[in-house]
């Protein structure tokens, strides 16, 4: 997934508005799948690429997400 989808990445900014608390399983730099539980901090923008920052200052690339609180993000 090279972009995000709109309305995903609006799902993330409501999560991260709302502090709400998430649960993420993403893809990590070895191919191997993990999950990640917290509230988004932020959401930034570096290098033309999107992260997910989390209030233990752990960063995610969102093109490596696979599900937020049961959203699909591979779709």
């Amino acid at each position: 997934m090279s972009q995000l989808a709109c309305r995903l990445y609006d799902q993330l900014e409501i999560f991260a508005m709302r502090r709400t608390n998430v649960e993420i399983t993403y893809i990590d730099e070895k191919g191997e799948e993990f999950k990640e539980k917290g509230i988004i901090n932020d959401l930034i923008t570096k290098n033309g690429a999107e992260f997910i920052v989390f209030n233990n200052d752990k960063t995610i690339d969102v093109k490596d997400l696979i599900t937020v609180s049961g959203i699909d993000f591979q779709s």
